[in-house]
């Protein structure tokens, strides 16, 4: 058995926003990547893509506000889709599905990390409202908010024979710092 994996992670800075892109697009040291294996990007460099996010964000801007909201989608090291055209197909599926949630302008940098253990999409999302506020409650606030999210993305990708996980899990994610 398979799962589909969706994380989320507000970043309330633009420190925060740097730091993931750095992690992101390899330009500070990542010791669990192969430096040979090249990553895709649908904006080329890391200071393109913090441009393209300030650029999406309004002018006014609340001191706790969520400037953007970083997405991790892949799937179980085990599924049987690694390496072949499924995988290619359920990462263009959970673009789409990031896309129709938050609107295709708020979406506005994509990453496929093939360099490490288990391929994986990151996504930068600006989370802004139809009135044009940072709105990230509106996604994110609370259990069942993230846990109806979780499962509408397991429905979008579940052709691709994969599932969602228990609902209610007390499973969390381990930093890599602390695998390491």
């Amino acid at each position: 058995m398979s799962f589909a994996i969706l994380r989320t992670a507000k970043l309330k800075s633009f420190g925060e926003i740097g730091g993931s892109l750095s992690h992101n697009y390899r330009t500070r040291p990542t010791p669990n990547a192969n430096p040979q294996i090249e990553n895709w990007h649908s904006i080329s460099t890391a200071p393109d893509a913090m441009d393209a996010i300030k650029n999406r964000l309004p002018e006014k801007l609340r001191k706790n506000g969520v400037l953007c909201v970083e997405h991790l989608i892949t799937a179980s090291p085990e599924w049987d889709g690694w390496g072949t055209q499924k995988e290619i197909d359920f990462f263009n599926r959970s673009m789409s599905w990031l896309r129709s949630l938050y609107g295709s302008e708020n979406v506005v940098s994509t990453s496929v990390h093939y360099d490490e253990t288990t391929p994986h999409l990151v996504a930068y999302v600006v989370p802004l409202d139809d009135t044009g506020r940072l709105n990230a409650r509106r996604w994110l606030g609370g259990r069942q908010k993230l846990s109806d999210m979780q499962t509408s993305f397991a429905e979008a990708v579940q052709d691709f024979g994969l599932e969602r996980g228990l609902k209610g899990s007390k499973a969390e994610h381990k930093k890599i710092k602390d695998y390491y």
